[in-house]
């Protein structure tokens, strides 16, 4: 009798179906695509710590073989050198960055650029009111929403405002344009929304500037279907006071050529300070409030789309060890996928986590003592794993309560065994072949 290639101590449930070729190519189908498409779906947990050029990373998982944080691209990566960071009493957002400019004057200012100085100068007010901040970003770097969403979150502030400028209106107006954002029906944050419109409409109103506005002129929500925050950055943060400022049109060109002016870059940030400052000091209302309104359409920015993490965390070579007979069937099985045993070690991982996140799929747990592969055989392959990659290594070992090493051999184990049931023989009573003897035209049929 010929017995299995390798041994086998995982058995997962969704294997029974038939067609196990078919299958198997499904699988490894949907798995290059969730594992590829860097869409930037981290949420942090648990804090955040500092990586370099103080870039702020949520955590979201520490593990006893490694620290799995949340990287600027919103990605879930290995990251161990960092400084615990957080809590902050109020997080600043500047918002856009790289590709993503946001508006841009006729003068050539841009809105990534200005929203930073102003979050800056914002961010030393407060400092000297005594507050502690943090900035989402503190240089020209694409960061997408949910990442700064995250950030926000890992950091519990008291207060978190999102710093834009505004474009697109064109209606001539006696008084600025200022316009601000809260979250839906949260007394908090429109009340932070109003102490901020009062602040930053009362900066700039003195200045003779032909100014624009549009309906929205004031303290409002923006809203879509089913009653939720159109802007990202509002829904996403939903246990915080989150607000966004619209501070002038830099589209007019007017007002772009006074929000250049370094004097009204600073004013901006003191009065966005004082506005924050009043809110938590103070019970004032605010005011300028307007109808909540729908609008669901946005502009597609603040996607991942096109972010490219730099890497922090060198790549990390993995070495497992296989008797002769089991390397024979992984050239075996990598070539009748037409890939490298590389890839599919590495592909394998991936799978385990795709399998143990199916819907219905049963919580992994740690393998006993005589499942756990042996990785220790003479013929050794060695893969190395990037910092997104290896977050999955780590996650998958600690789960099975095995090495990284380990996770790597079983892997290796489930794809041999997938591609070995096309081995199988179908019998008369397997369901599938029943139901193709029925189906099946005969080679002589009219």
């Amino acid at each position: 009798m010929h017995s299995p290639p390798m041994s086998m101590p995982y058995r997962p449930h969704v294997l029974k179906a038939p067609r196990p070729t078919r299958l198997l190519l499904e699988v490894v189908a949907i798995v290059l695509v969730v594992v590829t498409s860097g869409v930037g779906v981290a949420t942090a947990l648990a804090g955040a710590v500092l990586g370099p050029d103080e870039v702020i990373l949520p955590i979201l998982d520490e593990l006893p073989d490694g620290t799995i944080v949340s990287s600027t691209c919103g990605n879930p990566i290995v990251y161990d050198d960092g400084r615990p960071f957080g809590p902050v009493d109020v997080v600043l957002d500047p918002g856009h960055g790289g590709p993503e400019s946001g508006s841009v004057g006729a003068n050539g200012l841009t809105e990534r650029d200005l929203n930073l100085m102003v979050a800056f100068h914002t961010q030393l007010a407060l400092e000297d009111l005594g507050y502690t901040v943090a900035l989402t970003r503190r240089r020209d770097t694409h960061m997408p929403i949910r990442q700064r969403a995250a950030i926000a979150n890992a950091l519990t502030p008291l207060a978190f405002v999102s710093i834009h400028h505004n474009g697109g209106a064109t209606r001539r107006s006696d008084t600025p344009g200022t316009e601000t954002f809260h979250q839906v029906d949260d007394p908090e944050s429109t009340r932070l929304a109003g102490i901020l419109f009062e602040e930053i409409q009362s900066a700039f109103s003195p200045y003779w500037v032909p100014w624009v506005r549009t309906v929205h002129q004031g303290v409002s929500t923006r809203l879509r279907e089913p009653r939720a925050e159109t802007y990202g950055i509002l829904r996403m943060t939903p246990d915080l006071t989150s607000v966004i400022t619209e501070g002038l049109y830099l589209s007019n060109p007017p007002e772009a050529q006074l929000l250049a002016l370094p004097q009204i870059q600073e004013l901006e940030g003191r009065v966005i300070a004082a506005g924050i400052h009043r809110f938590l000091t103070t019970q004032d209302p605010g005011s300028g409030f307007k109808p909540e309104f729908f609008d669901p359409h946005t502009t597609g920015t603040g996607t991942a789309r096109g972010c490219v993490d730099s890497e922090i965390t060198p790549p990390a070579g993995i070495s497992t060890g296989f008797t002769a007979k089991e390397h024979e069937d992984l050239v075996a099985t990598a070539r009748q996928l037409g890939k490298s045993t590389d890839w599919l070690l590495r592909f394998g991982v991936h799978t385990l986590e795709f399998l143990s996140e199916l819907p219905g799929a049963a919580a992994i747990t740690p393998l006993a003592a005589a499942d756990r592969p042996d990785a220790y055989g003479p013929v050794a392959e060695t893969v190395a794993w990037n910092q997104a990659e290896q977050a999955v290594l780590v996650r998958m070992a600690d789960a099975y309560g095995i090495t990284r090493t380990q996770v790597q051999k079983l892997g290796a184990v489930l794809m041999v065994f997938l591609a070995g049931l096309e081995d199988q023989p179908v019998t008369q009573n397997d369901p599938a072949a029943t139901q193709d003897d029925a189906t099946a035209v005969p080679d002589d049929a009219d």
